[in-house]
């Protein structure tokens, strides 16, 4: 209890620095929308590390995993109201406006999706969580350093990335442990088609895997020798559908990053 409040707090705390009102180019420094999400995100792991406590504290026989789905919606809530609360001139894309190669950034989609998921499915050990808020809170320092030009935009990015999948093998290693590894990255691959070549809409998204999750929940997760071949099935489904929405997206960025640059070259000989 004591760790999760220490932490609450360091999050929390960032609110008394002030930081530009808006991103610069590299996208690798804090801006204002980013502070109070860092906050928000940081708060839905902890939060669900303190349902876990919380039960295992009372003795509660069976996990309360709606807590988990609200948990989820309430931090897409929060996270929206951030988004409004700093306004147009303290918006950004956090990922898509990063200045990092289009297989990174995608890289860095998918994961986002596997965090929600490692939420939604609640897994009661605090190890994925307590990783997913030292991933914010770490990043969150590595860029003051890049803010007081300490340390350069590249390898804080990298390092980024180098965490994100830390982060990922340690909760499919929590998610092997209790039977649902398949399921959880079945379940965040499909979520990621879903959001970012569908666009459907985050909350009929996340609250209908939720519903979804309360209602078949037994059924989905592997017990003792169960044939795994259904969930390979649909794993490998999932697999080969988020890497050609890969494919496909990283091909058009590229074609924009070659476009931009044509254009730009033109305005430079133009203005020469």
């Amino acid at each position: 209890m004591s760790c999760i409040l220490l932490h609450t707090t360091l999050s929390v705390s960032s609110l008394i620095f002030r930081i530009p009102t808006k991103r610069i180019a590299e996208g690798s420094r804090i801006w204002p929308e980013y502070r109070l999400h860092s906050i928000v995100f940081a708060c839905r792991s902890l939060l669900c590390m303190l349902l876990s406590w919380a039960e295992m504290r009372l003795g509660v026989s069976e996990p309360h995993y709606e807590g988990n789905a609200a948990i989820v919606i309430g931090t897409l809530l929060a996270a929206d109201f951030g988004t409004w609360w700093v306004g147009p001139q303290g918006r950004s894309s956090t990922i898509q406006e990063l200045d990092a190669p289009p297989p990174m950034r995608y890289f860095f989609s998918v994961m986002q999706f596997h965090a929600t998921v490692g939420c939604l499915l609640g897994v009661r050990r605090f190890s994925t969580q307590f990783f997913y808020v030292w991933i914010i809170q770490f990043t969150a320092f590595l860029m003051t350093l890049r803010r007081k030009n300490i340390a350069p935009h590249g390898p804080l990015v990298v390092g980024y990335g180098v965490m994100l999948t830390a982060g990922f093998l340690i909760a499919t290693y929590d998610h092997y442990t209790h039977g649902c590894w398949l399921l959880a990255n079945t379940l965040a691959n499909s979520a990621a088609i879903l959001r970012m070549l569908l666009r459907v809409n985050k909350y009929l998204l996340w609250g209908g895997l939720a519903v979804a999750l309360n209602m078949s929940r037994s059924r989905l997760v592997l017990v003792g020798d169960e044939s795994q071949v259904p969930h390979l099935v649909a794993y490998a489904c999932s697999v080969v559908g988020v890497l050609a929405l890969g494919a496909r997206k990283v091909r058009r960025d590229y074609k924009a990053l070659a476009k931009a640059g044509e254009e730009a070259k033109a305005v430079e000989l133009k203005s020469s």
